[in-house]
């Protein structure tokens, strides 16, 4: 284990030393293990820059700071973060096969997110 990723696995709620992306990371490598409630990850992070579904099933996308060029995307199923991955911010990210052709087609999931809203993810 890299000291980068031992330092982000060592993380907990109010540990000095950690920025904004620093604990998105943390979350996100951890939350396999052990998942996260997603008023906890809304309460570290604040609200998410968009989201889609709800607490049941659902995801969050956190911005990273300045304009890098992926976001992260967390995945919510029954009321906890699940999941995680970086995406591709400013291309095509996802993939659905069209209803009529059964072909693929790229697209990126930002433009079918919304804002955030809380009442969704209690």
């Amino acid at each position: 284990m890299t000291n980068e990723r031992a330092r982000l696995m060592a993380w907990r709620p109010g540990s000095p030393g950690f920025n904004r992306d620093d604990i998105i990371l943390s979350i996100g490598l951890q939350c396999g293990g052990r998942p996260f409630a997603v008023r906890d990850v809304v309460e570290w992070l604040g609200p998410p820059d968009k989201a889609a579904g709800d607490s049941s099933d659902g995801h969050l996308a956190y911005f990273y700071s300045g304009d890098a060029p992926l976001f992260a995307m967390f995945d919510v199923a029954d009321g906890y973060v699940v999941g995680f991955g970086a995406m591709e911010r400013f291309k095509p990210n996802a993939c659905r096969k069209d209803e009529d052709t059964g072909e693929k087609v790229l697209f990126n999931i930002l433009d079918e997110m919304t804002a955030f809203n809380p009442n969704a993810f209690e």
